[in-house]
C-alpha cells in the first residue's frame, strides 16, 4: 500500500484500492474503477487519478460509443476536451452560441443529426479512426425520468483506461 497526505486535513494515511466517482470531470455519472484513494478519519475521500488526459480520451471514447443522445453536461465536456471556446464550437456545428449554451445547459435537446455532427465533430479532431463507426450508430431515447447510466473506466497496470460494463 502506498502512503498519502489527505488534502484536506494533513494526515498520513494508507492507501486502498477502490472505485471514485469522478464528479471532477464535471459529468455526474462518470466511475473510475480500482484507483488508489485515501479514505481519511475527518471524512474526506480523495483519490490518486494517473494520466488525467488519457481519462478524459477514454471518457470521450465512451460518450462517442454510448447509444444514447448526449446531455448538455456531454456536449460540454467534450466541447472543453477539445478546448473550443462555445462560440467555435457552436459555429461549427452551424449554431448560435446561445442555442449552444441551451444544449449545455439542458434547457433544450440538439436535434439527432446536431448530436451525430457533435460527435463527428470530435472524432474528427481527435479520433479519426472513430469517424466512420460515428455515420452507424443507433440511438437509443432513454426514459426522461431515469438518470443516464454510468460510465464506469478501468485503469490496468500500465494506467490505460477503458470503458466496462461495471466495475469488479
Amino acid at each position: 500500500m502506498t502512503e498519502m497526505t489527505c488534502s484536506h486535513c494533513g494526515k498520513v494515511q494508507e492507501a486502498v484500492r477502490g472505485n471514485y466517482r469522478y464528479l471532477e470531470s464535471g459529468l455526474d455519472n462518470v466511475i473510475i474503477c480500482g484507483v488508489d484513494l485515501i479514505e481519511c478519519d475527518c471524512g474526506e475521500t480523495s483519490a490518486l487519478i494517473p494520466r488525467i488526459l488519457s481519462l478524459h480520451e477514454a471518457i470521450a471514447d465512451c460518450l462517442l460509443e454510448q447509444d444514447t443522445y448526449l446531455s448538455g453536461k456531454e456536449i460540454r465536456f467534450l466541447r472543453k476536451n477539445l478546448g473550443l471556446k462555445g462560440k467555435v464550437f457552436a459555429n461549427l456545428v452551424g449554431v448560435d452560441h446561445a442555442t449552444l449554451s441551451r444544449w449545455e445547459n439542458d434547457k433544450s435537446k440538439p436535434s439527432a443529426r446536431a448530436d451525430r455532427l457533435i460527435r463527428f465533430l470530435y472524432a474528427s479532431k481527435k479520433k479519426p479512426e472513430k469517424a466512420e463507426e460515428i455515420a452507424s450508430l443507433t440511438y437509443k431515447t432513454p426514459p426522461t425520468d431515469q438518470p443516464k447510466p454510468p460510465l464506469h473506466l478501468l485503469a490496468d497496470t500500465r494506467k490505460q483506461y477503458s470503458c466496462v460494463r461495471e466495475c469488479r
